[in-house]
C-alpha cells in the first residue's frame, strides 16, 4: 500500500509500505493493505509506518487519515521526526510545557491562553513518545 504523511510545509514519509499504526483522535489505529475505506481524526502522538521490516516513526501533531484503495494519506497539523530533535530536548520542552500550563492554570488563565498551552504539551509528549 502507498502511504503518506504530510503537513502544510513538508513531506515526513511517501512510499510503499507494508503496515502502519497511527495515533487517532481516540486511540490507535493499525492499517493493513485491503483495508476498507476510512476517514478518521488524528490525535497527537507516533505513526509508525513499515516497510521491508524497517519502521519509521514521526511524531504526529493532530489532524485527519484517510484510507481509500490501499492508499494512506494522513494530513497532519504538525510533525517531527527523531532527527528533528533528542530524547533530552524533547522531555526539556514537556517539563517547560508543563510548567507553563500549571501556572497558567493556577492563575485563572483565559481558554485561549489555556488552549493553546495544552496543544504545547500534547506535542511535547508526542515528542517524548517518539523515544521511548
Amino acid at each position: 500500500m502507498q502511504v503518506q504523511v504530510v503537513t502544510p510545509d513538508a513531506s515526513y514519509f511517501d512510499g510503499k509500505a507494508e503496515s502502519c499504526v497511527l495515533p487517532a483522535f481516540d486511540g490507535e489505529i493499525g492499517i493493513l493493505p485491503g483495508h476498507a475505506p476510512l476517514i478518521a481524526r488524528m490525535g497527537h502522538g507516533v505513526a509508525v509506518v513499515t516497510q521491508a521490516g524497517k519502521a519509521t516513526r514521526v511524531a504526529i501533531y493532530g489532524g485527519f487519515l484517510k484510507v481509500q484503495d490501499d492508499e494512506v494519506v494522513v494530513l497532519a497539523g504538525g510533525a517531527a521526526k527523531p532527527e528533528s530533535s533528542d530524547k533530552g530536548k524533547a522531555e526539556a520542552e514537556l517539563s517547560v510545557a508543563l510548567a507553563a500550563l500549571a501556572k497558567a492554570q493556577d492563575g485563572g488563565a483565559a481558554a485561549p491562553e489555556s488552549a493553546d498551552l495544552e496543544e504545547k504539551v500534547k506535542r511535547a509528549r508526542a515528542l517524548v513518545a517518539l523515544y521511548a
